[in-house]
């Protein structure tokens, strides 16, 4: 990924055959089929699983990029996709690299402060707005609203925590920004299907 893209695209991912254990993302992804065929994909705050009957590239997009940058709301694109014009991932680049209009700046300050503190309240986050002006704002933006946002990124920091040393689970929960151990533990497997301790040791063994 050239320098050109660091403000508009996180990761470019591959994938074929039986999908692994991942954590959902809250990102939109332009995908490119084995075909050529280009489709935008919405949000997660579900994993996906399955098997892949082709090669699959994504091409994780930034908040934002879905409406500044392609012209199109966020939370207008389903999880299922849809499809986009041209063909192979050159083409899906090009679309990526066109003017981008100016991003919403209370989104951005919103985006920082979840990250910051993914537990605390959503109304700590609303800066010269109502939570209903925000919430359609929000969305627009990332496809997803502030509070789903905030679970997924929970999910990402309780790994992040777990992979940097030995897990204590009750005070990766706290650090996360969940209530307690057991809400973090009901949260994974709303997400995922399984326990955070599954899924840490099924991620871990797979790597």
């Amino acid at each position: 990924m050239t320098s050109d893209f660091t403000d508009r695209v996180s990761t470019v991912w591959r994938r074929s055959g039986e999908l692994p254990p991942e954590l959902p993302q809250p990102s939109a992804d332009l995908l490119v089929f084995a075909d050529g065929t280009l489709w935008l994909s919405g949000p997660e705050t579900v994993a996906r699983t399955g098997t892949l009957t082709q090669p699959l590239t994504g091409v994780r997009l930034k908040p934002g990029v879905c409406a500044d940058v392609l012209g199109i709301a966020a939370d207008e694109v389903p999880l299922s996709g849809m499809r986009l014009p041209g063909s192979g991932l050159d083409d899906g680049l090009r679309a990526l690299s066109g003017t981008a209009r100016a991003g919403d700046s209370a989104v951005r300050q919103v985006l920082r402060a979840i990250h910051a503190d993914p537990g605390a309240p959503m109304s700590d986050h609303v800066v010269g707005l109502s939570p209903r002006q925000l919430r359609r704002r929000f969305q627009v933006a990332v496809g997803l609203s502030p509070k789903a946002y905030a679970r997924v990124v929970r999910l990402h920091r309780a790994m992040d925590l777990a992979r940097a040393g030995t897990p204590d689970w009750a005070e990766i929960a706290l650090r996360s920004g969940f209530y307690d151990q057991p809400h973090m533990l009901a949260e994974f497997r709303r997400a995922v299907g399984m326990s955070c301790v599954r899924f840490f040791q099924a991620t871990t063994a797979a790597a």
